[in-house]
């Protein structure tokens, strides 16, 4: 049956529906055309004789041939509606992409029924969008989002080929002094033809970015050494340098440029952005010529504490604090009878992060009441998990801070914890340094006897550090005394240190405390305290501090023994 025909008997429900889609025909098993709906001859713009001498395969563009034929070979075979997006071919001029739907012939086997639907407009409209999302609309520059997939493209390139990239992040100095004195839209302008300026300060494979407000980003490739990028970030200084024109008024800009080499100084993407970020802010502080390299920090030297902060905050909501533990054991046998539960965060950017710097900080942010009652629920919650798999530990120990012993909430904190997990309270005990138990002596004892009557017990951390006499000791309903690892450090070699052991233990058994020993690393360490009477040690000889599931392996495979009952 051929087009003419088929145009006189296709009066049927097909042609009800033939005015609310672009293309519908019937072909033949070679593709030729059997019929097609005034409304397909008008979208493709032929006429209707031309389409007795072509098939459909005629009017897709080479490239898209596969497509076609992959679509009505699957149409056959399966006997199912396939779907393809492909270019018709209109007039012989431009192509126009449709997404084809084809389905076998119920009624005429052997022929294939072909649904259109020109899709040209949603593709120039994602197109659009895409481009939208990966560029700045004022300088026609790629945006932050477009620079993250160039780095890590350059990244894996700088590791495939042997060699080293740079960024770069410029900032213009006071640049909101430009929107004060001359209004935003002179400010606009002249972004504008700094991103002109950095574009013609570059080489066709040096990547440029407007990141944010006045900071620019640029990627350098097969970067030979150090020299090489100062002295492009030197011409980039000079060219943004140079006056600017408004209004019949020339003004000058300055800049502040940081780097940072891959594979020298960074791995990830976030931390290349967060390096070259730290990098611009040691610029700020140079005299002269503001360009710094990133380098990585001298032990002691302290990130931003204001961006720490911030990043304290979404790590909270972001998950990234966790719970190491320690095991405390028996000096004589190794048994295991407790663990210290010490807390630790994984910036997603600096990695580790010192418990030193955080917990200051947290406490500085108000946060600290947060993550202490975190760490105590949790820490709860452990012990009550590792009953359940057979793992029986006497105890936990959780850190208190000042801020927290000093919150009226506190013991309210604790016996929500215990009312959560339902761990019973003689099962934690609760370090405190000195300091913080002569901070307020009467509030320090009202407190420690509240939540000794409810089962808690308290240890005294590092201590020989603060306060340390017989007459305040006695005063405090206490459980035990942790030794400083300073003192246990030096041991046995420093007599001092060890005439201060004998002096706590002798000082402990008197008062009938119990006495660990923290940062104990050697073999010698530990025989000196098992003579002098130390009865738990705790450190690396035994066990570092580690994260749930590897502590727990280390107990399931007898590596680690807790302590007979």
């Amino acid at each position: 049956m051929r087009l003419d025909t088929l145009d006189r008997v296709c009066a049927d429900p097909v042609a009800s529906f033939e005015s609310a889609i672009d293309f519908f025909a019937r072909i033949d098993q070679q593709g030729r055309f059997l019929y097609i709906s005034e409304p397909g001859l008008a979208f493709i713009g032929y006429h209707r004789e031309y389409l007795r001498i072509v098939t459909l395969r005629d009017l897709v563009p080479q490239e898209d041939a596969p497509l076609l034929e992959a679509c009505l070979r699957q149409a056959q075979q399966t006997g199912e509606v396939q779907k393809c997006t492909l270019h018709l071919i209109k007039t012989l001029t431009y192509p126009r992409l449709v997404e084809l739907r084809v389905a076998p012939d119920a009624i005429e086997p052997g022929q294939l029924l072909v649904v259109g639907h020109d899709v040209s407009a949603w593709a120039d409209n994602e197109q659009c969008l895409t481009y939208a999302m990966y560029h700045d609309v004022l300088t026609g520059l790629d945006n932050l989002a477009s620079a993250r997939h160039e780095i890590e493209r350059a990244k894996q390139e700088a590791l495939d080929k042997g060699y080293r990239v740079a960024l770069l992040q410029i900032d213009i100095d006071e640049f909101h002094r430009v929107n004060q004195a001359f209004g935003y839209e002179a400010g606009d302008r002249i972004l504008h033809e700094t991103a002109l300026r950095l574009k013609s300060a570059c080489h066709a494979r040096e990547f440029v970015a407007r990141c944010y407000s006045d900071a620019f980003l640029i990627l350098l490739r097969d970067v030979p050494d150090r020299d090489y990028v100062e002295e492009f970030a030197r011409r980039v200084s000079d060219a943004i340098q140079l006056p600017y024109s408004h209004e019949g008024q020339t003004l000058q800009l300055s800049v502040r440029i940081g780097a940072v080499l891959f594979p020298d100084r960074a791995n990830g993407c976030d931390q290349l952005l967060y390096h070259v970020d730290e990098a611009l802010a040691q610029a700020g502080r140079n005299r002269g010529y503001s360009f710094a390299f990133y380098e990585r920090r001298a032990a002691g030297n302290r990130p931003d504490t204001l961006r720490l902060e911030s990043d304290l905050h979404s790590g909270i909501r972001n998950g990234e604090f966790s719970l190491h533990y320690q095991p405390i054991v028996e000096a004589r046998n190794g048994e295991v009878t407790g663990i210290e539960a010490l807390m630790r965060w994984h910036h997603p950017v600096l990695g580790a992060v010192s418990p030193e710097i955080f917990i200051s900080l947290a406490e500085s942010a108000g946060l600290i009441n947060f993550l202490g009652g975190w760490a105590l629920k949790n820490a709860c919650m452990q012990l009550m998990q590792w009953d359940a798999r057979g793992i029986h530990l006497q105890y936990a120990s959780v850190n208190v801070s000042a801020q927290q012993f000093r919150d009226k909430r506190f013991p309210a904190a604790v016996r929500e914890a215990f009312k959560l997990t339902g761990l019973a309270p003689r099962r934690i005990v609760l370090e405190i340094t000195e300091s913080v138990l002569m901070e307020d002596p009467a509030h320090a004892k009202t407190l420690l006897e509240e939540l000794t009557d409810l089962g808690v017990r308290f240890a005294v951390d590092d201590f020989g550090t603060g306060y340390s006499s017989l007459a305040y000791l006695q005063s405090f309903p206490l459980a035990a005394l942790k030794i400083d690892r300073r003192f246990i450090s030096n041991l046995p070699s420093s007599r001092n240190d060890q005439a201060i052991v004998d002096a706590i233990v002798g000082l402990a058994g008197t008062l009938g405390l119990d006495l660990v020993a923290e940062g104990v690393e050697t073999e010698a360490q530990r025989d000196l305290l098992v003579a002098s009477g130390c009865e738990l040690i705790q450190g690396w000889l035994v066990c570092k501090a580690l994260p749930i599931n590897e502590l727990a392996h280390k107990f399931e495979t007898g590596e680690l023994r807790p302590l007979a009952n």
